[in-house]
């Protein structure tokens, strides 16, 4: 009886065994922040790639607006995803530095070594690695060719003289600006968080971007919608805006490098794309495959075509970005990831606005923007 009943066990393991998958599919979710234009990326890349396409992977990609995103990952009720794709600034919001895990422990120095430097100091809080950075973005001057057909201008005095023959759209912000600042030595928070503005460095920028604002055929915070329409020969947009204005100019588009200010190289301000994994996620090496996956060659080329540069430089293609890719990572200055940054933004708007519509004293208005600046950090502080 005995044997009869371990023959029958025996049977039922076989059987078990059998029936069993020769292997355990991984499910993860994944949250990303990117709109429908550059999403398209995301499902390119999920596409391609092969534990997907062999049925060893399921990942399931959700839009979650980045405004949104601190809400979602503090609600008790929602289920924290595995992975999340969004901008390096992103690590200002407090939830997000408690969901993103420390990831220096998982590369090794040859990896490292592949990135752009720029981008390991945008992935970095206090002293940590929190994320993969994937992608880099920053603003750059495009071109109509059909109306332009001078040599790239070398500096903003040029860039103004040929905005009054073609035109140019300029953003009313700091931010599409700030190359302009960096190049005159400013500097926006320290190691600290602590505000590093100063009055010479901010004082120089508001005139220098005044003179421009000021020039005639610059066309101050205006859409760029004629410039789509082909009637304006110069943009400042943002390098995601490349796919937008190749498909309304097609080959008459161009990308040239941004202009010197006062004989110093523009220094363009770059911001991150990256991958968060999840501290509390059990699946940190199947994540890391997959960020590495996205740092494939093949796949940063591929971006490319999306209007992002990639963060690893060794990918070499004839891309419009081109110019502003050797301008990144040559000089580019990392956009702070610090939730001090928040507390600046208002203050030099408000001198830019100073500066341009009620003539006041370009070092008047940055002593009051960097006193605004430090009250509003201090406020934010003691929350």
């Amino acid at each position: 009886m005995r044997t009869i009943r371990l023959l029958s066990l025996f049977i039922l393991l076989c059987i078990a065994l059998i029936g069993a998958p020769s292997h355990a599919q991984t499910a993860l979710i994944l949250w990303h922040t990117w709109q429908p234009s550059q999403a398209a990326l995301l499902e390119a890349w999920l596409a391609d790639y092969p534990p997907i396409r062999e049925g060893n992977l399921s990942l399931t990609a959700l839009y979650v607006p980045l405004a949104e995103l601190d809400a979602q990952l503090s609600d008790p009720q929602v289920r924290p995803p595995d992975m999340i794709v969004t901008t390096s600034d992103a690590l200002a919001q407090s939830a997000v530095r408690r969901f993103a895990a420390a990831l220096d422990r998982n590369l090794t120095p040859e990896f490292r070594k592949t990135l752009t430097p720029l981008a390991w100091q945008l992935a970095q809080f206090e002293g940590q690695t929190r994320a993969l950075p994937l992608l880099l973005e920053s603003h750059a001057l495009y071109v109509n060719r059909a109306l332009v057909s001078t040599e790239p201008v070398g500096s903003l005095r040029e860039l103004a003289g040929q905005a009054a023959q073609h035109g140019l759209i300029l953003p009313r912000d700091f931010y599409p600006t700030a190359g302009i600042f960096f190049a005159l030595n400013g500097a926006l928070l320290d190691e600290n968080g602590n505000s590093a503005l100063s009055v010479n460095a901010l004082g120089n920028y508001l005139i220098a971007f005044r003179a421009l604002a000021k020039s005639d055929g610059v066309l101050l915070g205006a859409p760029e919608d004629r410039f789509r329409a082909g009637e304006v020969g110069y943009l400042l947009a943002g390098s995601w805006r490349l796919p937008v204005l190749r498909a309304a100019l097609g080959e008459k588009l161009g990308v040239i490098a941004l202009p010197s200010v006062e004989g110093r190289a523009w220094q363009p301000v770059a911001r991150a794309w990256q991958l968060y994994i999840g501290f509390g996620s059990p699946f940190r090496q199947q994540c890391l495959d997959f960020g590495a996956y996205l740092l494939s060659e093949q796949a940063q080329q591929r971006a490319l075509d999306y209007g992002f540069l990639p963060a690893l430089p060794a990918v070499k293609s004839e891309s419009a970005l081109a110019p502003l890719a050797s301008a990144l990572y040559s000089a580019g200055v990392p956009l702070p990831n610090r939730p001090e940054m928040a507390a600046l933004w208002t203050p030099l708007r408000e001198a830019i606005s100073a500066v341009l519509d009620e003539n006041a004293d370009p070092l008047t208005a940055a002593s009051r923007a960097i006193a605004r600046a430090n009250e509003r950090i201090a406020a934010l502080r003691a929350q």
